[in-house]
């Protein structure tokens, strides 16, 4: 008899259950893999996409097409309803894996292109982002010879960089809060194409609220990843050792990073202090490096360090972006003087010293 009762009851519940609401077809969509946005020269903005596509019914390799498809309009949503009259089905960017813009479009101010991000509820949550200088469009016709998509190879090329400590993280929800939020801002990798198969990375692009204002070259990036919060499992510096007469390279981890802050007076002076621990890996053939030869290396690294942290906080200080978050730092530890102060005055005028530690533990394989 219990029996039957739970039988009839679940069969009184069926009703109410509630199907896939959401559910969108593979078969009625084209899934984009990367986009680019480009403002051009009449501040109309081309909308560019990438969609893989098989041409066979049996998947392979030689069968698969990635046509880039692009469409211009006054803004964004108008350039993508222009692009939606020349496909054949609905378009889902819910497995977009790179974003690309160019610099034009960064400076003016690129918020447009995110709203989509934060507004759809099936908006994809792992996306590289990056800078162009000319044509973020011509980014994705690269045909890269060890890479099927464009996107794959423009998403590994930023992972890479990033785990390699030469650029920071960036994404559409990484940078949400730090263009949002008072005392942190954001600093963008910049690519560039390298002939008609590869793209480099060229530097770092500098916020001030939602637009470009500044850049680092590719040799300041990796100086300024050292200064940052980000913490790769390395770094590899190459120096000319004037103790050794020679370039030698090393692998650099950091120990420790931190921030102090001492403010008096209305004014502040910041002293960004960070240890590293470095391997002597390439030297001169027949060279013995001893202790006291591995201090003088370590002391000249420590010296140009400090001497080229200089120059990236300054290129910060001029584009009004501060990415190693010290207006953070000062409102959460110091906030009777923050809410004193005019941030946007006062930090392009601040004293941020660097304060480089250099130890090096190994020499070469031999030794």
């Amino acid at each position: 008899m219990k029996s039957q009762a739970r039988s009839m009851l679940l069969v009184l519940l069926l009703p109410c259950l509630t199907g896939c609401w959401d559910q969108r077809e593979l078969k009625e969509i084209r899934i984009e893999q990367a986009e680019a946005f480009d403002m051009l020269e009449n501040n109309k903005i081309r909308f560019t996409i990438t969609i893989p596509t098989n041409k066979s019914s049996i998947p392979s390799q030689s069968s698969l097409a990635v046509p880039s498809i692009g469409a211009e309009g006054r803004t964004i949503n108008e350039a993508y309803m222009e692009m939606k009259k020349t496909v054949s089905q609905d378009l889902d960017f819910g497995k977009v894996r790179v974003m690309l813009i160019n610099k034009r479009f960064a400076e003016k101010g690129f918020y447009p292109a995110l709203e989509s991000y934060y507004r759809e509820a099936h908006s994809p949550i792992n996306v590289k982002m990056a800078i162009v200088d000319e044509s973020a469009g011509d980014m994705l016709k690269l045909k890269a010879a060890d890479r099927s998509l464009v996107s794959e190879y423009l998403y590994d090329l930023l992972q890479s960089g990033e785990e390699n400590g030469l650029i920071p993280q960036a994404s559409p929800y990484l940078i949400a809060s730090l263009i949002t939020n008072r005392g942190i801002e954001a600093a963008i990798p910049i690519i560039n194409p390298k002939g008609s198969d590869r793209a480099k990375l060229s530097g770092l692009a500098l916020l001030h609220g939602k637009r470009m204002t500044g850049e680092l070259n590719d040799k300041e990036s990796i100086v300024f990843v050292m200064l940052s919060k980000h913490n790769p499992d390395y770094f590899t510096v190459t120096v000319h050792a004037d103790a050794l007469k020679a370039n030698v390279s090393l692998f650099m981890t950091r120990d420790n990073r931190s921030i102090s802050i001492k403010t008096g007076n209305g004014s502040a002076k910041v002293v960004l202090s960070a240890n590293f621990t470095c391997d002597l890996v390439e030297i001169p053939y027949m060279v013995h490096v001893d202790e006291e030869l591995l201090k003088k290396v370590g002391s000249e690294l420590e010296q140009r360090l400090n001497e080229e942290a200089k120059v990236v906080i300054k290129k910060l200080q001029q584009a009004s972006c501060d990415a190693l978050g010290i207006g953070l730092v000062i409102k959460a530890h110091h906030n009777r003087y923050w809410k004193s102060v005019n941030w946007d005055t006062i930090y392009p005028e601040m004293d941020i010293e660097p304060n480089f530690k250099v130890t090096i533990d190994k020499s070469g394989i031999m030794e």
